[in-house]
């Protein structure tokens, strides 16, 4: 069963004998790290029980994955269901899955962890249509799920915040939630007996962590968010990208929509048309990446392609200032998109 990371937490709260398996995988280490501990706590007391909690490394693992079989099958002294987390999974352990999982008898969860499996990955494959198996796909905390994330942070810390402090607290943490949930533990420590946190505590406290992501960048600008955009590409050049790169990446993400509006002349569908991308859009991507098709048709895309072929060419002009021209680019492209927007 494929569940996202809201339905799992709701899932742990009572979870069924019958889930032998839940596998975390993705890009978000922080999410995975909290998943896993949070699905460990649902069938035993505490992750220092050492008679209900094991945790085993996949590179301790022998190929017939003897100890991982071992494990599952054992019962607690103590009784009760026990948890067992494998980390760093990976398809090696799918023809022991597949195995142990339809014959045993066993009330014990296993917990898989992995940042190295996707959807494409064999045992996610086989393990997306069992009713005894869980997979949740960990990804990281985008802009319109960041403030939930952080609410929860700060809730199970015993503290709050209004609105305009969670957005400032929102503006510095990270996508991923491992990082995140550092920052939240320094402003906790920070705040001692306090519960009330304000825009002060945060600026006292909490590191600007959120990484600029060139993704992010061309998404910005695609869409028509003016500040955004320019924010993300200051941030970008702080971190040390140069113009003319990141004017050739949005200029390749560009020629993504073109190529996708020029499949919907010939007849395809949007989804068909969005399906063809290779690498494959991220599922958080689809929905803005619609709508940029609906905002760009294909003589404005021609045109912008030609704009940011002549900008590249400029940053890379000797004696040129190339950060200021970019900079221009980003604003006058995001202008336009955010005027395009309106109009529809």
């Amino acid at each position: 069963m494929n569940f996202k990371q809201v339905q799992l937490e709701n899932a742990l709260k009572n979870i069924d004998v019958k889930i032998k398996c839940i596998i975390l995988f993705g890009t978000n280490e922080g999410a995975i790290v909290d998943l896993q501990k949070k699905c460990a706590e649902a069938v035993c007391s505490s992750t220092q029980d050492a008679f209900n909690y094991v945790q085993l490394n996949m590179e301790d693992i022998s190929k017939d994955g003897g100890e991982v079989y071992a494990e599952f099958c054992a019962q607690s002294l103590m009784g009760g269901r026990r948890a067992i987390i494998v980390k760093n999974a990976d398809n090696n352990l799918a023809p022991l899955l597949k195995s142990m999982l339809p014959e045993t008898t066993s009330e014990n969860l296993l917990i898989l962890s992995s940042l190295s499996l996707n959807t494409r990955s064999s045992i996610i494959t086989w393990a997306k249509d069992r009713e005894d198996v869980i997979i949740c796909g960990c990804y990281e905390d985008r802009e319109e799920d960041l403030g939930a994330v952080a609410q929860n942070m700060l809730r199970e810390k015993g503290l709050s915040a209004d609105v305009a402090t969670l957005q400032l607290l929102c503006s510095r943490l990270s996508p991923d939630r491992k990082l995140s949930q550092s920052e939240i533990d320094k402003l906790a420590v920070y705040m001692g007996d306090r519960t009330n946190v304000t825009a002060e505590d945060i600026k006292a406290a909490v590191s600007d962590v959120a990484g600029a992501n060139v993704e992010d960048l061309c998404y910005f600008v695609a869409e028509g968010f003016v500040q955004k955009a320019c924010n993300m590409y200051e941030r970008l050049l702080k971190e040390g990208q140069e113009p003319s790169t990141l004017i050739r990446q949005i200029a390749y993400h560009y020629a993504k929509l073109l190529q996708c509006v020029a499949q919907i002349e010939s007849g395809k569908t949007i989804d068909e048309a969005m399906s063809s991308i290779r690498p494959p859009l991220m599922f958080y991507r689809k929905a803005s990446f619609k709508r940029q098709m609906q905002i760009w048709n294909k003589d404005r895309l021609l045109r912008i392609m030609k704009a940011l072929y002549d900008t590249e060419r400029d940053c890379k002009t000797t004696n040129f200032p190339a950060e200021q021209c970019a900079a221009y680019f980003v604003l006058r492209l995001s202008d336009a998109a955010n005027k395009l927007q309106q109009k529809k």
